[in-house]
């Protein structure tokens, strides 16, 4: 087994254990069960590449599971994005400590399918609600994440010349859900603002000689169908940051199905531009999380 991927069972096997260690404490009383209970489906979302709760290309401002006030919850996901020349594989989870705080971690594999050559790719993300709410009130939901990701192999940014096998990116999101929204409909909308010096996700490292450290720009809308089932988009706008190495936006068209507060399967087609020199990288998006 090969370094990333005993990294990824290690951290997924410690938030199990965090999480059942505390598990009887948030179940104990008739009143923490009723209010899990109560909170919409849906209101999650689903796992991010990332691990993060969001949509699939980036975190939202939403914090994962169904947790509320003096709660855990658990997210445990596998997505895997098929595209022309390339195969991304993701495993990770993440920690939500009541609605206001969220840990998340994702192992990345990123396959060249005529080579068989794989780039491995830790993240760590901590978000935290600032202020809002998702769904009550007129103000949104505010969270501040931060998202780290290391290299399993520091000779692949530095042979794209890129500046750092290791990186931060920062998000502010801001997120709101209407209950009578698009067509009489629960609609979502979020909105990101990310500040970092990510190459294709952080897969060719961090920062470049073209241009380093910039604004971006992640927007998102879903509109529920019904109950369980939530369609949408995502745009995510990327920096340009090697000059030897073309990097264009990234967006998908995603389907979401709440089997219920315990089962989720997502999928999408996914656009994510030039990766690598090879151009039009189109494919598909599947994921199923698990929610404890």
């Amino acid at each position: 087994m090969n370094t990333g991927k005993s990294l990824s069972l290690l951290v997924i096997l410690i938030c199990v254990l965090l999480f059942s260690s505390s598990a009887s404490a948030s179940r104990s009383g008739e009143h923490s069960a009723t209010t899990r209970q109560g909170k919409i489906l849906g209101t999650g979302a689903v796992s991010s590449l990332s691990g993060a709760s969001g949509g699939g290309l980036f975190p939202w401002a939403t914090i994962g599971t169904y947790a509320s006030s003096g709660q855990k919850g658990l997210n445990l996901f596998k997505t895997s994005v098929w595209l022309d020349d390339y195969r991304l594989t993701v495993d990770g989870a993440a920690i939500a400590i009541g609605d206001r705080f969220e840990l998340a971690y994702a192992n990345q594999s990123f396959r060249i399918k005529n080579t068989g050559a794989e780039i491995q790719q830790d993240k760590f993300t901590a978000s935290y609600k600032i202020l809002g709410d998702l769904l009550y009130g007129s103000a949104p939901q505010i969270t501040l994440s931060f998202e780290h990701g290391a290299l399993a192999d520091n000779q692949i940014a530095s042979s794209v010349g890129a500046r750092d096998d290791t990186g931060t990116d920062f998000l502010l999101s801001a997120g709101k859900v209407w209950l009578d929204g698009l067509a009489h409909r629960t609609t979502l909308l979020n909105v990101n603002i990310r500040y970092g010096k990510q190459n294709q996700f952080g897969l060719l490292g961090h920062g470049g000689d073209a241009e380093s450290g910039k604004l971006t720009t992640e927007i998102a809308t879903a509109v529920f169908l019904n109950r369980n089932i939530a369609v949408g988009l995502e745009f995510r706008q990327k920096k340009d940051n090697l000059n030897a190495i073309r990097e264009e936006h990234a967006r998908d068209l995603f389907v979401a199905w709440f089997i219920n507060k315990h089962v989720s399967v997502t999928g999408a087609w996914v656009d994510l531009g030039a990766i690598a020199g090879a151009r039009d990288q189109r494919g598909v998006y599947l994921s199923l999380q698990a929610t404890l």
